[in-house]
């Protein structure tokens, strides 16, 4: 079961997310990167502020994060409705999920306003809120 953070923690969570993406643009600012995966790998393993890599921070903001369908994102999704076991289905689940998160860290890095940010910090907000409330029902369903 995964922790249900707080509109505090998801708040703290992007801002360490935002510190160190700006650092590195300005420490790094010269580099060019083979491919969008190269990017992806260098970014994913930051460190923030608290001591953790963006990725973990990923991981734990998973179900606050707004998925974008690009091209293959919606191919994992469309293979794994027609994958024929569940491994396979599991596989494919996550890989879609994988591929939304990087979309979702490509998106921040290159955001260069407060207002872009704050309409980050709304948006995933308004998915924790809708999550919980997920959570909640499933819960009295249970009981």
């Amino acid at each position: 079961m995964h922790h249900m953070i707080t509109e505090t923690e998801l708040s703290q969570q992007l801002y360490d997310i935002k510190k160190a993406l700006y650092e590195s643009k300005q420490k790094w600012n010269n580099i060019v990167f083979f491919n969008q995966e190269s990017l992806f790998l260098y970014l994913n393993q930051l460190y923030c502020a608290n001591g953790e890599t963006i990725g973990d921070i990923l991981n734990k903001l998973e179900q606050c994060i707004p998925f974008a369908l690009t091209d293959d994102s919606f191919s994992l999704f469309l293979s794994s409705s027609q994958a024929d076991n569940l491994q396979k289905m599991e596989a494919l689940r996550r890989g879609f999920i994988e591929s939304c998160k990087k979309d979702f860290l490509f998106h921040l890095y290159f955001i260069n306003d407060e207002i872009q940010w704050e309409h980050i910090l709304k948006t995933c907000e308004e998915l924790r809120k809708k999550n919980r409330m997920i959570f909640s029902e499933k819960r009295k369903e249970q009981i």
